[in-house]
């Protein structure tokens, strides 16, 4: 089977002159080729691609060197200026000062002292690993000394420190 390939007059006076890249895509999206068809009916319905040649782009990233051929950023990108544009990775953004709401005022095996807001002390007792030779009695016990331990550091003397 022979196609029959239509090749399109130019203008006269433009024969052999070369064409910009953006009239050669407007032509092609234009014809009845599959792609063009497709890309004209369902592909891209909601896009709309824009090309910026020759520009500025300045990337912020947490790690120095180019971006990884194939690599996918998430990130936010602004147009500072007409050939300007900067990319800040989502990572630099989204950095957060971790703020321990309640922190450990006492760890041990058995039991993690917790102090809150309003000064006052919560007690957490830990999941432990019970095995022949630790049972829950050995956890009882340890638990236990533990909370005496808490007593003697945290009376009511220390509390209004």
């Amino acid at each position: 089977m022979q196609k029959d390939l239509k090749i399109k007059k130019r203008p006269s006076g433009s024969k052999n002159e070369p064409m910009a890249i953006s009239e050669v895509l407007i032509e092609y999206f234009a014809s009845d080729e599959p792609i063009a068809r497709a890309y004209r009916k369902r592909l891209f319905k909601e896009v709309f691609p824009d090309t910026h040649l020759d520009v500025d782009l300045k990337l912020l990233t947490p790690k120095p060197g180019r971006m990884p051929v194939g690599a996918q950023w998430k990130g936010t990108l602004w147009h500072d200026e007409e050939e300007h544009f900067t990319f800040v990775k989502d990572n630099l953004l989204k950095r957060k000062m971790t703020i321990r709401r309640n922190p450990v005022v006492f760890s041990g095996r058995c039991i993690n002292v917790h102090q809150l807001p309003n000064n006052t002390l919560r007690l957490e007792f830990n999941r432990p690993q019970f095995t022949e030779s630790f049972t829950f009695r050995d956890f009882c016990v340890a638990a236990a000394q533990e909370l005496l331990t808490i007593a003697r550091l945290f009376g009511e003397e220390n509390l209004e420190k």
